[in-house]
């Protein structure tokens, strides 16, 4: 009897954590879309802190699904300072390349010009900074142009005299 109790309890405890490991994942979802002209293959490399997903070579007109699992553990929390970037290379050579952030829902496109995001040009090829912080870095350059010339105008005039 106390065996049947035994394996009972053993059984409903391997069921509550297999629904338990389920309940506390997640699945997240990006999609890479190859859109480049002349037939020009696509690679991409994603991967977190925790976790390399592999290279990918993605074919003219195809598309790289991304799926991955998060489990809510200390192994590999879910939080804002754990997430996914990926890189892509294309081109003669794959010389052309690029690197992104990537949350779940999203959809980039690869084109000639650059990586789109929900059909919004965000990065150029080769480019250090995103089309979206230049407006950033335009802004601060601004304000240096803006100092300096209040500077040589109205200070630098007075200590001369």
């Amino acid at each position: 009897m106390n065996y049947l109790i035994l394996r009972f309890v053993s059984v409903f405890s391997a069921i509550i954590m297999m629904m338990s490991n389920t309940a506390l994942s997640y699945t997240g979802n990006v999609l890479i879309k190859n859109s480049l002209q002349n037939q020009k293959d696509l690679i991409v490399h994603c991967k977190s802190a925790h976790k390399d997903m592999g290279y990918h070579r993605v074919h003219p007109t195809g598309s790289y699904n991304l799926l991955y699992k998060l489990h809510y553990d200390s192994d590999f929390p879910y939080n804002e300072n754990n997430h996914i970037w990926c890189h892509v290379w294309q081109g003669q050579g794959f010389k052309h390349h690029q690197v992104f952030n990537v949350y779940d829902g999203d959809h980039w496109e690869a084109k000639e010009d650059g990586i789109y995001h929900q059909w919004a040009l965000m990065y150029v090829w080769d480019a250090a900074i995103s089309k979206a912080s230049s407006f950033g870095a335009s802004c601060i350059s601004l304000g240096l142009l803006l100092a300096s010339s209040l500077f040589f105008s109205f200070i630098l005039p007075t200590l001369v005299v």
